[in-house]
């Protein structure tokens, strides 16, 4: 995670992560569709978590 300030003073978080575009095509070479799909959820829902929490995080520092 990245917190830096823009060039109109705001504060912007990134948060690294894999973007899914790449995971879907290194699933495709997985044998086992059972575990290159539980794998893809896992990740969808770490993807969606950070999010919200990108979300939570920017209200916060609003507020402040």
């Amino acid at each position: 995670m990245k917190v830096s300030l823009t060039d109109t003073s705001q504060i912007a978080i990134d948060l690294d992560y894999i973007q899914p575009s790449m995971l879907k095509d290194s699933l495709e070479d997985i044998d086992e569709i059972f575990y290159a799909n539980l794998l893809a959820s896992v990740v969808k829902h770490c993807v969606e978590t950070s999010q919200r929490l990108n979300s939570d995080i920017r209200q916060l520092i609003e507020r402040i």
